[in-house]
């Protein structure tokens, strides 16, 4: 900012300038006295005290001009409307415009802005149970804080809506509110000084909650738990736990049962027992690894380069040599992931999505390495992974893309999205590998187009393969790839970017603790929202997938000197420990196995119809235990991750 921002009192309100540039205007309200104190440069207290104390107040501003670019962190980006999911779309529903609850957006009740050389964004201090709007208004950009709590007119769950939510509270006289201005930066991504100063304004020391030789050693067990064996010499990893009501305990899925990536981290699992067995000389754990990735090779690999990557149970080879990966069509349920499967003949097939493929190429890349230095000779497991890379690199698109999924025949099944970035990190493995320059050069096409689409539009797309909509796993292959490529290139285009695409990951971040009742699940565990990441604007839930995403921020933090980064990596990992169990944990009067944890949490009002909200998932599923086994692989000394993040 060149010149002097202040705000000003007009004849019956307050304006912020910037020299003799208005940036915006504070709605004034009768009875009511309004004080701005700055916190740092382009940030301020707003305090209003009213006269009388009120059960009800609304502080409000409006931009200099309306928006071209908004974002509610985690719940709306520039209004939604991409992809087919239900979610918030627009800035108003039926002509009246969203409210949403604190809680919901990862900066507590933030609305955010562009417009000219300008952002705003207005949000409320830590745990004030308030809720905010934000929409056009005649040649404006409203920003909005309203007591009491409230959302409206409907409010999102999962896959459905219900009616507007309504709160109360004890009248009172003083309000608070923070403002955030910013001049300049690139279009649909100036939010790096508002996502800096939210940091510092509301995050706070984090510890893990238990010492990483325990998560590795409860992962281990874990992992030995979901291995299953079949008959006809199928093995694999169940893709996680769940509560059957009939038998009262945690059992193994029974139902989409095995998976190589995603959910099912199959390829990933297995290099963790690998490496427990190089580390440790545990047999068993080797034997259990290597069983499962010869059944994939077996069961799974498609002759044009292509493996099934799901199975509903143990699959049994049929006439023409190839795996059924489906049950019959009259049991097929795949609801709670709408375009998970087709049907051949009668028999449900899951579509070969690029994120499971990116996986298990990767997988397979890293599995003949380990097998290698065990002294065990597997070269089809390299073979496995070049097959993937050779098929997605010869069905590339001109502009670049890749499909979303595929059939068995490599038939293109859903284009679209950002997702198809998953298999840009396993080409630049083969170009390590072989080095072959259709490999670099396919990786650049794809980075080159998913990044220009982040650029364009201000969001990534389609990661989080149960909904089809914007959100934050797919960024996540995005921030992987540009780091590999500066890594492989050293061209520092690929780091700048790398930052960018951070910085949009880092919205989805809760950077506040929400204080729950103590009649609520997760007010009785005293659970820290802090560090934890939302999942898309369908699905307003928090998980711990940014576990893939602490080794690229700690690359980011050597890389570029930014401390902040290194914290965010730290956070992201204390967060993510939370609900790990050691055998005894007991949650909603059903005590956990070692090692397990939710997959997801509901943090605010959303969730499925079967749980009331603040509570978790309850689905302990196998894919962050698998992340996390993959930082304490990589990473030679633990004893950052135990100190954990501390602010300054």
């Amino acid at each position: 900012m060149t010149q002097k921002i202040s705000f000003y009192r007009s004849e019956d309100n307050w304006v912020l300038k910037s020299g003799e540039t208005t940036v915006l205007t504070v709605l004034p309200r009768e009875d009511c006295e309004d004080r701005f104190t700055v916190l740092e440069t382009g940030a301020w207290l707003w305090e209003r005290h009213t006269s009388a104390p009120t059960s009800e107040m609304r502080m409000e501003f409006d931009t200099d001009a309306p928006a071209t670019f908004t974002m509610i962190p985690a719940v709306s980006y520039n209004g939604n409307g991409w992809g087919d999911s239900p979610e918030y779309l627009g800035d108003r529903d039926g002509g009246i415009p969203w409210t949403f609850a604190w809680h919901r957006c990862t900066i507590p009740a933030c609305t955010y802005s562009e417009w000219g050389e300008w952002s705003a964004a207005l949000m409320a201090e830590e745990n004030d149970a308030v809720s905010c709007s934000q929409w056009r208004e005649g040649e404006h950009t409203r920003h909005a804080l309203i007591w009491p709590e409230q959302e409206g007119p409907r409010v999102l769950m999962r896959h459905y809506w219900e009616e507007a939510y309504s709160g109360a509270m004890k009248s009172r006289c003083d309000f608070q509110a923070v403002i955030h201005v910013h001049q300049g930066g690139k279009p649909r991504m100036r939010y790096p000084a508002l996502l800096d100063f939210a940091w510092r304004h509301y995050a706070h020391s984090l510890r893990p909650s238990m010492p990483s030789r325990d998560l590795y050693r409860f992962g281990v067990a874990y992992f030995k738990s979901l291995w299953t064996g079949a008959k006809n010499g199928f093995c694999a990893f169940n893709r996680g736990l769940q509560w059957y009501p009939s038998t009262c305990y945690y059992a193994k899925r029974d139902e989409i049962q095995y998976e190589i990536g995603w959910v099912g981290q199959n390829a990933s699992i297995s290099c963790a027992l690998l490496w427990e067995y190089l580390r440790n000389g545990d047999k068993d754990a080797r034997d259990k690894a290597i069983t499962v990735l010869d059944s994939w090779v077996k069961f799974a690999r498609l002759p044009n380069g292509l493996m099934l990557i799901k199975f509903d149970k143990a699959p049994q080879e049929t006439a023409d040599g190839l795996a059924t990966d489906g049950e019959p069509e009259e049991r097929a349920d795949t609801s709670y992931m709408p375009e998970a499967a087709m049907y051949r003949n009668g028999i449900r097939e899951f579509h070969i999505d690029a994120c499971n493929l990116g996986g298990a190429a990767q997988g397979f890349f890293e599995a003949e390495e380990l097998t290698r230095r065990a002294g065990i000779s597997r070269p089809e497991y390299r073979e496995t992974a070049m097959g993937i890379c050779n098929f997605v690199r010869d069905a590339q698109k001109p502009d670049g893309s890749f499909a979303k999924s595929w059939n068995r025949r490599g038939e293109v099944t859903r284009e679209g999205g950002t997702v198809g970035c998953f298999l840009i990190p396993p080409l630049l493995t083969a170009y390590r590998l072989t080095g072959g320059a259709s490999y670099l050069e396919s990786a650049r096409r794809g980075f080159d187009f998913y990044y220009r689409e982040l650029d364009e539009r201000g969001f990534t797309t389609a990661g989080a393969l149960d909904t089809y909509c914007i959100d934050k796993e797919s960024s996540s292959p995005l921030l992987a790839a540009a780091l590999a490529l500066y890594r492989q290139t050293k061209e520092n285009a690929y780091l700048e970017k790398a930052e960018n695409v951070a910085w949009y990951l880092s919205t989805w971040m809760m950077h506040y603790k929400v204080h729950y009742p103590e009649n609520t699940v997760l007010g009785e565990m005293n659970y820290d929202t802090f560090g934890m990441t939302a999942v898309s604007t369908a699905h307003n839930a928090i998980d711990q997938y940014a576990l893939h995403d602490v080794l690229s921020f700690l690359e980011l933090a050597k890389y570029t000197g930014n401390i902040q980064w290194k914290e965010r990596a730290m956070a992201f990992w204390c967060s993510t420990t939370q609900l790990v169990s050691d055998g005894t944990l007991c949650i909603a009067g059903r005590v956990r196995p070692a090692g397990s944890q939710d997959e997801a949490v509901f943090h605010t009002r959303w969730g499925r119809k079967t749980l009331t909200p603040f509570q978790p998932s309850q689905w302990l599923v196998a894919w962050p235990c698998a992340f996390r086994m993959e930082i304490l692989r990589t990473l030679n000394d633990w004893s950052e991750l135990d100190r954990g993040m501390k602010m300054e």
